[in-house]
């Protein structure tokens, strides 16, 4: 006969599952993620006002990437690669980016020559239009790492490289899905308007915000410094809602 599960068998299979418990919580937002954007498939009138909750989660989409590139979510590889392509619906890029870009590149050169994402590439200047227009530089200068990453992983991992292309597969075609059926439940107007305010600008402004993250974290510090590479927000309510995404010194 088979036991029923008694107290703590889920805890125990979390476990096994997460490598620490707090993603419970990561868990939980994903979850969310979909719920919210999917809402005004039934109910367009609410897009308007459920649009800046599902901006939040995309932006958390993003952060929760960040940490998943450097510290898997799961124990299990192949959890790992679903919760990647998951994120990237709404974060909006598949999530292997993080590699070429962050890890191999950011981490090395911390804002001095070399990084892709420096804050003083065109001027030392720092005003509002050097930040807002961060994103259009930034994104223009990552794109060669990433073209970079993929050309070997096709020339020297093959199963990368089969990863790489099926982020990309999924991405695009979970997006084409998402608009063909708003197009089929609301027409083509309303739909655009209810996939684009759920999906493509949550997706916009989590990329445009996580960038400008990282120009806020980084402009006006000293790259050579051990401790002063970049600056910290330390705050309680806007670490618990980005998962620690301000304690950027310490990462």
């Amino acid at each position: 006969t088979l036991a029923w599960p008694g107290p703590g068998c889920r805890e125990r299979v979390e476990h096994m599952l997460l490598r620490y418990p707090a993603d419970r919580r990561t868990l939980a937002w994903a979850v969310a993620m979909p719920v919210v954007a999917l809402i005004p498939y039934l109910r367009p009138e609410l897009a308007v006002w459920l649009c800046p909750l599902s901006c939040y989660l995309a932006l958390s989409a993003g952060v929760i990437a960040h940490n998943h590139n450097h510290t898997p979510t799961f124990r299990d590889r192949k959890l790992n690669g679903v919760l990647g392509n998951w994120l990237s619906i709404f974060y909006g890029y598949p999530t292997f980016a993080w590699v070429p870009t962050h890890n191999l590149n950011h981490h090395k050169f911390v804002n001095k020559a070399g990084d892709a994402t420096i804050t003083w590439r065109h001027t030392n200047k720092h005003n509002a239009l050097v930040a807002a227009t961060y994103f259009f530089v930034s994104s223009w200068y990552q794109s060669e790492p990433i073209r970079d990453y993929i050309q070997k992983a096709k020339e020297k991992n093959p199963e990368l490289y089969r990863t790489i292309v099926g982020q990309y597969v999924f991405f695009v075609g979970t997006h084409l899905a998402l608009l063909t059926l708003a197009i089929a439940m609301h027409g083509w107007r309303l739909g655009f308007l209810v996939w684009g305010m759920m999906f493509l600008i949550p997706a916009l402004f989590a990329l445009w915000t996580i960038m400008l993250f990282n120009y806020i974290q980084h402009v006006h510090t000293d790259p050579w410094s051990e401790h002063d590479h970049s600056r910290s927000f330390v705050g309680r309510v806007l670490n618990f809602l980005l998962f620690n995404n301000g304690l950027h010194s310490a990462h």
